[in-house]
Formats: structure tokens, sequence, C-alpha cells
């Protein structure tokens, strides 16, 4: 909320002239410094003083709804900025603040005339082009003209070209979003919000070294952006030629960066036993999103007689799955928009024993959260399968495939906590369709497939499965999910560098859900990506009766694979390098009619094995839950 109204405007001591008490004055300027550090109570303090002094102050108002909008107090925001509106009707910042709140909000329609108003009040005004490029409907090409509009009025706005460049990327228009934001950078080199979603788009596009140099730039200039440090993280997660000490050496640095920021070190607090543990899972995910097929079938099977469930949700809106997870949760908490410390209050006030971290690196996190110790007992699990980097995390859930014994505690900050047989439990959001015999018995050529994000599809991904394609003549492969322009040149070069004619290759873009399961019907054999596995894909191939050849890496994500094949049976899958890929393959397709049998069978494998047998899994992980309590302390 902070950074939209950055970037849509914000009230100026010149906007309301009117105002010449130097008391009144005093009053707004200190609350402005307190909303820029981030006080927003102080704010409202000094802004509610200055109403008292002038209650026909428009300026008072607005800066009391800014206030009001940062504490998350939407509704009194709103009315602050009709105040200010109603005492002075061309008010440009009144109008700009609502409709960033608006749009913050999720509603684009009525942010959307907010914007129009300000541009009858000011039709030069880039913020109002911005804002409403940022508000029309994102199928809508008006917000390209709105944000171009914005660019012509200030040449390398940061917040106009940083939307540009995503509105183009997502619409698989990636080169003229670098083309964007490379412009802007020349006059504005270290502008920290270029940076990093220069950084963002590189990455999705499968250049992760560049990403994670660009978010590198980041940290130069602005040490404690989180943000950048949650970018640099993943990014360096997808490189191929990092190892596990880089990776734990860059986590830690993190770690010790917010355990600077927020000095004095938080303690644990003080736990009474009781008879029933509280255990609360935060996540931005309890949506349509991976995580949501993993954490369902705990929510589902928790003992209820041991266990209370509370979940924090960090995600402005929900959809038909938060509807079924949150009738699953005993408690559910909504913190989108809550400061760390005040969610960490709430965590506290609700006597959390063990807190779970669902997202770890990833979008939307609370990694703030945790790093004040709220519980006693701090856990980390299933959206980043690799260390945090915080030294009061406790916990990483994992099992002996990802992180094997006497080696793994050398990845990772936190102590390995390892389930029996796997670190996942799986069930699909939709029912999947029935799986299909065979393809390549029907039309003669093998058919290998990728359904996973563009980002994992890196330059080492693509030379091994051209190999693949080289080493059987006549297959084809398919690759699923990919929509951006630049990916999609990548794919096609390296494959001619390997002869692979292009009529082998067909690239598909994104499909809904159900369309989505019905691509695996022709597909033979799945390819994973490496070094960052898939987890979702490969169980959604697995289930529709599809094999995937996975890499068994040197870290954690990069033996999510190995994990998944080895609790269904199928190591033989598994390949130790990226150069032996091709073999395995090669090995696997020389039984054709032994395929057909494992296609046959491999639906009702997956089904009765341990990953998607929720009520075992749950048993599995409250026992450590259990045992971890008790030892606490020792």
């Amino acid at each position: 909320m902070k950074s939209l109204l950055r970037w849509l405007g914000k009230s100026s001591p010149q906007v309301d002239a009117t105002v010449t008490a130097e008391a009144m004055e005093s009053l707004i300027a200190q609350g402005n410094a307190s909303e820029d550090r981030g006080e927003y109570q102080a704010a409202r303090a000094l802004y509610q003083r200055a109403i008292a002094m002038s209650p026909e102050s428009a300026r008072a108002h607005l800066n009391l709804g800014n206030a009001l909008a940062g504490l998350g107090e939407r509704n009194a925001a709103m009315a602050s900025y009709d105040r200010a509106i109603g005492l002075q009707r061309d008010l440009l910042p009144a109008h700009l603040s609502a409709g960033a709140l608006l749009l913050a909000s999720g509603e684009p329609g009525a942010a959307e005339r907010a914007y129009r108003r300000a541009l009858e009040i000011a039709p030069a005004s880039a913020a109002a082009w911005l804002g409403l490029g940022c508000a029309l409907d994102d199928q809508s090409m008006d917000a390209e003209a709105a944000f171009r509009a914005a660019l012509g009025l200030a040449p390398g706005h940061a917040g106009a070209a940083s939307r540009l460049a995503q509105w183009l990327r997502a619409r698989g228009r990636a080169r003229d979003g670098l083309r964007v934001l490379e412009a802007a950078l020349v006059d504005k080199p270290d502008e920290v919000l270029l940076l990093k979603t220069l950084g963002v788009i590189v990455a999705s596009v499968g250049d992760p070294t560049r990403a994670y140099a660009t978010n590198r730039r980041v940290l130069q200039v602005s040490p404690r952006d989180w943000e950048a440090w949650d970018n640099l993280l993943c990014n360096l997660n997808l490189i191929p030629e990092a190892d596990a000490s880089q990776i734990l050496a860059e986590h830690r640095r993190f770690g010790e960066a917010m355990d600077q920021a927020l000095e004095p070190a938080a303690s644990a607090p003080v736990r009474h036993e009781r008879k029933r543990l509280k255990v609360g899972y935060v996540s931005a995910d309890f949506r349509v999103h991976p995580v949501s097929c993993f954490i369902e079938p705990l929510l589902r099977h928790h003992d209820r007689a041991r266990f209370d469930v509370h979940c924090f949700y960090n995600f402005p809106s929900g959809d038909h799955i938060t509807q079924r997870l949150f009738e699953l949760a005993e408690h559910w908490h909504d913190i989108v928009g809550m400061s760390d410390e005040e969610t960490a209050r709430r965590i506290r006030d609700n006597g959390i024993d063990i807190l779970v971290d669902l997202s770890g690196h990833t979008l939307h996190n609370r990694l703030g959260v945790f790093a004040r110790r709220p519980a006693p007992l701090q856990f980390t699990w299933l959206g980043y399968l690799c260390t945090t980097g915080l030294r009061v995390m406790d916990y990483r859930l994992c099992d002996a495939y990802t992180d094997p014994p006497g080696q793994a505690e050398s990845w990772q900050v936190e102590k390995p906590m390892r389930l029996p047989s796997s670190q996942w439990c799986y069930t699909p959001q939709v029912e999947p369709p029935t799986p299909s015999p065979l393809p390549m018995l029907t039309n003669g050529h093998w058919t290998f497939g990728s359904f996973n994000q563009e980002a994992k599809l890196n330059e080492s991904v693509l030379h091994a499965w051209a190999d693949i394609l080289t080493a059987t003549p006549g297959s084809r492969i398919r690759l699923l999910g990919v929509t951006c322009d630049l990916v999609e040149e990548k794919i096609r070069s390296i494959f001619a560098g390997h002869a692979v004619d292009a009529s082998r290759i067909d690239i598909v873009g994104r499909l809904p859900k159900g369309v989505y399961f019905a691509a695996y019907r022709d597909v033979d054999i799945a390819l994973d990506t490496f070094p960052y596995n898939g987890a979702t894909t490969t169980c959604d191939a697995l289930l529709m009766g599809v094999p995937v050849v996975t890499v068994a890496g040197n870290r954690a994500l990069a033996r999510g694979g190995v994990s998944l094949l080895s609790n269904v049976g199928l190591t033989e899958w598994i390949a130790d390098s990226p150069q032996t890929i091709a073999d395995v393959v090669k090995a696997r397709i020389a039984d054709p009619q032994g395929l057909a049998q494992l296609r046959a069978e491999l639906p009702a494998r997956m089904r009765a094995s341990p990953l998607m047998d929720g009520p075992r899994f749950t048993r599995d992980l409250e026992a450590l839950y259990l045992r971890a309590w008790e030892q606490r302390g020792t």
C-alpha cells in the first residue's frame, strides 16, 4: 500500500496553500516523517491533532487517510479521502490516494473512476495515467496506452516503466518489457524499483544468473530491501552452477541482515503446558496455488484432540480453494496488510506453540514475523525447499531423500526434521480425467513433455532435453506453459543447435486446470527440470500414469524428484547427472510394452503410496511436532 501511494501521488505542503498556521504545518510534517518510517499510529495521532486545529483542512484529512491506509483501516481511510475531496474537489493527491487504496482493495472499477477524475483535474499528471493503467482490465490494450502516456509525461518514471514492463511480460512480450526498463535505467542506473523489476523479468525467462546479479546491485543500494533479498535467494536456487555452500552462505547473510535490523534479538515467549498444542500455519498460498495441494491433506486429517489448528492468511483475496481450506481450519486469521510486529503480536496473543512457515523466500512471505520469534518452536516447510537463513527458525521439514542424513545438515541453518517417507502429501485441486493408454503405441513415436514454469527452463535443462531428442530419432517434445517470446526463441535456438528439427517441438501456452490434466494423455514421458525440480507437476504426471525422469542433485530442492519417484518405486527413472538423462530415457523406452503396463498401473500405485496417504502423513508429522515440543530447550 505504501509503495502504491508513493507511485501514485502523496500530499505535499504545496497542495493546500490556504493552510498557513505554522503549528498545523509542523504537525503534518511530523506525520509525514512518521509515515516514511512506517510509524502509522504515530502519524495518525499527529494528523488528528492537525485536524483538531483546522477541521476544514483538506490536506490534513488527506494525510490522515494515508496513515489509516497504512494501518489497513480501509473504510476509515476512504472516509478521510472523501472528506478531503468534499472540502477541496480539485485536490489531486486525494483522488490519487483514493485510487491507490481502491486498487489495493481489489476494486479496479472504482479505482479507474478515481483516476479518471484525477485526469479531469490534471490531464498531464503522470501519476494519474499510471494509476489508470494499473486499474484498467489486464486484457485491455488501453492499459499499455496509459502506461506509455505516463512515461511520455515523465520519461524514466520508475513506477510507470516498471508497470509497463510487467504488463508487456505478462503478455509474452518480454523483449519489449526489457527495452522499457533498460531505457529507464540509462538515466537512473541505481533505481531500486527498476532493478527489481528487471530481475523479476530476466528470472522469469530462465536467466537466473543475470537476475541474481541484478538483485545483488539492488542490495548494494538498499541492503535491507527484504524483497530484493527474497528475489536474490530464489534466483540463486535456480542457477545450475551454484552449490550448497554458496547457497547457505547467502542465506546466512540474509539472516544476519535481518538480525541486525531487529536488534535487540527477539526471544521466544514462555508457554504453559496444556492438553492441545496450538499449531499455526502462515502462508499467502491458501488458494489456487501449488502449496494448497500439499497443505489440504494435513488440515483435513489433523488430530483435533491433540492439536488446535490456526491458519494465518497473507493474501488480499481468496477463491474456492481458500473457502475449502477455511472450512478445514479451526481458526482463520487474515494478516494481509498487518505489519510484521502486529502479526507477531497476534500470534503471541493466540498462544501459538508451533509456528510453521509455508513460504520461505517466495512471494508474500512473512519471514519478518518469524524473525521476531512469536512462538516457542518455529518450522519452515513446503513452499521453499531450502534454508531460510534465520537463526530463530528451529527446524526445516524434509525427508531422507531430499536431505540425506550426515550430509544435508551442512546445507541449512535449521535442523532438518525428516519425515519417514516423504516431505509431501498431495491432493489434486481438481479430479483428473481418466489416463490414456501409452500414446506411442498409437502414433508410433515417443512424446516427451514438460509442464514446468518457464523460469526453470535454463540453458542446461534445454541442452539435456535436446540430447534426449537426438538420442531418440523421430521423437517429439511438448513444452506446456511457455508464453514468452524470449523463452520460445531460446528453446528453438538450442534445439536447432542439436540438429533437432523445429517440427518436432510443440510449444503450448498456459492451460486451464482441467485441460492441463488432459494434456498428460498425449505425453509418454515427462521431463523434470533441474536444479529446481518440479513437485506438483511431477505428482500430476504420476497420477495421470506418466513416468517422470529426474536428476539427483546436490541440494534439497534439486532432489525433490528423487523423493517423489522413490516413494512410488520408480528409482530407475533417476539420472545421476544431466549428462546421463538421455541414457536413462533410452533404457526405459527399450520396452514399450513394459511402459504401457506401467502407465496403466501408475495411477493406482500413486494413490496407494505415501504421497497420497493423508492420514498416515499427518500422524507422522504430528509425531515430529510432539517430539520437537518435548525436546525444546534441550
